[in-house]
């Protein structure tokens, strides 16, 4: 096997084992002499070994350089980001220092930095250290400079990581029953919602064959611009919480953050319904036929007053009610064979209790006892205009207390007022 094929260790093995034969003196006393054949062999691999020592010493420089300069080109904004960079194209693998990138995975980093700078602003000490590392400060100066091109004067301050804002918001889908369900955009500053009142003329109606319809269809609009409700909800840290780790802190503020703002985006959704220009109409809002009782009728009155006007509906039409109603009420109704309507049928939704009539039904807590809303969610036309956005509060009641505020901007109406109804069961006389 020739010298390039072996390991440089393999070689220095070999030297030191020729040197060591000639080390020990001849059985006269006098120094051995290497032979001519072994003398030239320590003279190839002492060449060999010098010469991988000298091209390792320059591999070693030219990475440190390459390695400083990525550095100083991320540290001052001049490269250029990429979420990953296979090990060729690296500027280590190739020695090259005009085409640095910089591969720094800066969403997780940037939710490390907010969430450090977040605990510092609160007085929390993490266990993992509050000082920002290089790349956590240089992804939090990039997130700032992308929210500048995106953040208006209509926004907060504070800039929330991506990463951070699809956690909150996946939170707050798995815990609020309507608010979930109902369609939800998100533009910036001013959003028109287009009311679907009626169609005055030429609905769909039975012609002969070959027959065009005898009238055009004429439908009537409103047209509401919003400009979004403010729900701003407080987390209060004890000081028993000042000491946490990264991970715990993160879940302390998206799971209270969400559980907070989920609560009120719900009642933003039931009070957008019930309101007289952005809700049902007046003739959804009805009374069970006999007060205090919750019969099948009035289920097949309340779906026969629904009407989509030809939006569609994939999710179809549900029905929500809160823990007590559910089954106080709408589980008690009977078939004429004492057999209940309601199914118990669960889902990996946690809202969901069962099924009636086909429908799924829901528990929303934001509900009062004896209250029921049936309808289509994706008629109803939500807009997130801005958030969930968290910030740091400086408490000034004198307690040792700290705390978060949440942050959204939200709101939203019913695109078709006939989409929802509202029946409420009332009290016995």
């Amino acid at each position: 096997m020739g010298d390039e094929n072996k390991t440089t260790q393999e070689l220095v093995d070999e030297l030191k084992a020729l040197v060591e034969k000639y080390d020990a003196p001849a059985e006269d006393g006098t120094a051995q002499e290497p032979t001519e054949q072994d003398a030239e062999r320590m003279s190839q691999l002492t060449a060999e070994i010098e010469k991988r020592n000298a091209a390792a010493e320059k591999n070693r420089e030219t990475r440190a350089a390459a390695v400083a300069a990525a550095r100083s080109a991320i540290a001052s904004g001049a490269a250029r980001q990429v979420d990953a960079v296979p090990l060729g194209s690296s500027a280590t693998a190739r020695g090259s220092v005009a085409d640095v990138r910089d591969v720094t995975d800066y969403r997780a980093a940037e939710t490390r930095g907010f969430l450090k700078r977040l605990a510092s602003q609160m007085g929390v000490r993490l266990t993992e250290g509050n000082d920002l590392t290089d790349a956590e400060r240089s992804a939090l100066a990039h997130l700032e400079q992308r929210t500048a091109y995106t953040v208006t004067t209509a926004n907060t301050d504070e800039v929330v990581p991506v990463e951070l804002k699809n956690e909150i918001i996946a939170l707050i889908d798995n815990s609020t029953a309507i608010f979930s369900d109902v369609t939800r955009d998100t533009m910036r500053n001013q959003y028109e919602l287009i009311r679907h009142k009626s169609i005055t003329k030429g609905d769909a109606a039975k012609t002969s064959e070959g027959v065009a319809p005898t009238d055009e269809e004429q439908n009537t609009f409103d047209r509401i611009t919003l400009t979004g409700d403010e729900i701003k909800k407080r987390v209060t840290l004890s000081r028993k919480m000042m000491i946490q780790s990264i991970d715990s802190f993160r879940n302390y503020i998206t799971r209270e953050v969400s559980a907070r703002c989920g609560v009120a985006a719900n009642g933003v959704v039931l009070a957008r319904l019930v309101d007289s220009s952005l809700g049902m109409a007046t003739g959804n809002k009805i009374n069970c036929a006999t007060a205090g009782t919750l019969a099948k009728a009035d289920f097949l009155k309340s779906f026969g007053l629904l009407k989509t006007f030809g939006n569609p509906t994939p999710k179809g039409a549900r029905v929500y009610a809160n823990q007590q109603t559910i089954w106080n009420q709408i589980a008690a109704v009977e078939d004429a064979n004492k057999r209940a309507y309601f199914v118990n049928e669960k889902d990996e939704d946690p809202t969901v209790e069962g099924r009636i009539f086909g429908s799924i039904v829901k528990r929303e807590e934001g509900l009062a006892d004896g209250v029921i809303m049936i309808g289509y969610p994706d008629l109803f036309r939500g807009n997130l205009f801005d958030g969930p956005t968290v910030e740091a509060v400086k408490l000034t009641d004198g307690s040792w207390n700290t705390a978060i505020d949440g942050y959204m901007l939200y709101d939203g109406g019913l695109a078709v007022p006939e989409g929802f109804v509202q029946l409420t069961i009332g009290v016995k006389a």
